[in-house]
């Protein structure tokens, strides 16, 4: 079971690494003009699609105010956005240092614990605060792609490997 399980993780772990380069949300306006002219008063181009990857670049380059504007629809209390976008960046880490800590901790039940919870507690607070959010109320239409689905449903695999991993280490002193 051990094998299968490692094997499930890594997959799990390629698919996020793989997914934070894919759309995470495709951005359109809903007035004329485009998304660029209502927040900077300049013509530019529209962004249409925005990758995990591209969130920090975006919200620190040219049209910060844009993609800052964006982060807001989902956190509006955030402050230094543009800073703090930079974390984004350890989405990839983060599932790469699960899948070694389940490679070569995996046979500590506290380890397998942990990692399910963190896999389950990542996908419900992401999805809670994406599914909470109204996307419909805002001049830019927003729609949740692919790429960020992916990465969270990859979360909640690893936790629930993890999970199932913990309990099934907890059987033998059950049977005792």
């Amino acid at each position: 079971m051990n094998k299968i399980g490692n094997l499930v993780v890594l997959v799990f772990a390629i698919i996020i690494c793989v997914s934070f380069f894919l759309p995470w949300v495709s951005v359109e306006s809903r007035i004329a003009g485009g998304i660029s002219k209502f927040f900077s008063g300049e013509e530019k181009a529209s962004l249409k699609t925005i990758s995990g990857f591209q969130v920090p670049i975006l919200a620190n380059g040219p049209d910060a105010k844009i993609m800052i504007s964006i982060i807001k629809i989902f956190n509006p209390g955030v402050t230094d956005a543009d800073k703090k976008s930079w974390l984004i960046w350890g989405i990839p880490g983060l599932a790469v240092a699960l899948l070694l800590s389940v490679l070569f901790l995996g046979r500590n039940k506290w380890v397998n614990l942990g990692i399910g919870i963190l896999g389950v507690a990542i996908f419900s607070v992401v999805t809670y605060q994406i599914l909470k959010t109204n996307l419909d109320k805002f001049v830019m239409h927003v729609v949740i792609t692919a790429g960020l689905w992916l990465t969270l449903w990859s979360y909640l695999g690893i936790g629930l490997v993890s999970l199932f991993r913990f309990s099934r280490q907890l059987l033998p002193k059950i049977k005792e």
